[in-house]
């Protein structure tokens, strides 16, 4: 028989904001990390009711959110940077994972990344296990998570080449590949099948990744509002000393930093997307209007552009006119 040709559509990564869609169908948020700006590419292709997103990405950001509400996306890094982790835990090439329905995910991301992920039904990977004539383990579907050994190096090795072709291409293009989605779902149900999920390295209470994650919970919560170290410190229930060390060994970001960063995100939110919005009335909204002078310095640094540029597209997009 013919190999099977899927079609895959690539895009450039031009914005931060261009990663709110590595996973196709998702609405995450991106943050750009310290270090290097976020460049690259993202590619999708669908085919027998199987999404398939596969990203190329250079840089240093967090991506987060839930991959979709009703369906099960499984994936593979296929490259990674030193440092970076999922959920908080480090990954490396060959790191696998699976996120279910309304969980969400976050990646740290450090240097040149290359990632490939199905997003399907829970019936679909039903059929495509008992296609291969594998038993699911029932641990797949009781939670989110990594996999506790990587995916076998030769797959990856292969993988990898056919992914990385796709992003070579010199322009957004459609590119038409021979069954890489198919025999990625082959090879990652094969690695699910021989054993279940791994237990979370994160689950004593006292972790750093603990640490980390209830305070980012708490920065959520209160962004638009003063955050002092010693409340994040009583959030997470540990030390500023504690509290500083854990963002630096797992985020490289200080807590004040981080708190900063984020808001500044929230500003270009605002600017792309709010009608009637400022930059002195997005920086007001997110308690960053003393020093406008600092915040334009600041943006510039983080974004590559100024508030006004982005304000400038934001309502070039909202009006459907030309830059």
């Amino acid at each position: 028989m013919p190999a099977v040709v899927e079609t895959w559509h690539r895009f450039d990564i031009c914005r931060i904001d261009d990663l709110g869609s590595a996973i196709f169908g998702a609405e995450l948020e991106a943050i750009q990390m310290p270090g290097r700006r976020v460049r690259g590419s993202l590619a999708f292709a669908a085919r027998d009711g199987i999404a398939f997103s596969s990203g190329l990405i250079d840089g240093n950001v967090l991506v987060r959110g839930a991959f979709s509400a009703d369906a099960i996306t499984l994936g593979v890094i296929l490259r990674i940077g030193s440092g970076s982790r999922l959920w908080l835990n480090n990954v490396s090439k060959g790191s696998a994972g699976v996120l279910l329905p309304g969980e969400e995910c976050d990646l740290l991301c450090r240097g040149n990344a290359l990632y490939v992920a199905a997003t399907l039904s829970a019936a679909r990977l039903k059929q495509q296990f008992a296609r291969h004539g594998l038993a699911l383990d029932r641990n797949l579907l009781d939670r989110s998570g990594l996999h506790p050994a990587p995916l076998a190096a030769s797959a990856v090795r292969w993988l990898s080449g056919q992914v990385a072709a796709i992003h070579d291409a010199k322009s957004t293009a459609e590119i038409d590949r021979p069954g890489i989605g198919s025999n990625f779902i082959e090879v990652i149900v094969s690695h699910y099948a021989r054993a279940p999920l791994g237990r979370d390295e994160t689950s004593h209470p006292g972790s750093r990744a603990q640490i980390v994650r209830a305070a980012c919970k708490y920065i959520a919560r209160h962004l638009d509002s003063p955050i002092s170290i010693e409340a994040l410190s009583q959030a997470a229930s540990t030390s500023r000393r504690t509290l500083f060390r854990a963002f630096s060994e797992l985020l490289d970001d200080t807590p004040r930093d981080y708190v900063r960063r984020l808001r500044l995100h929230r500003i270009r939110r605002d600017l792309v997307t709010h009608t009637e919005a400022t930059v002195s009335s997005a920086a007001q909204s997110w308690g960053m209007g003393r020093d406008m002078g600092r915040l334009a310095r600041d943006y510039r640094t983080l974004f590559g552009e100024s508030p006004s540029a982005t304000l400038a597209l934001g309502r070039a997009l909202q009006h459907d006119t030309p830059l």
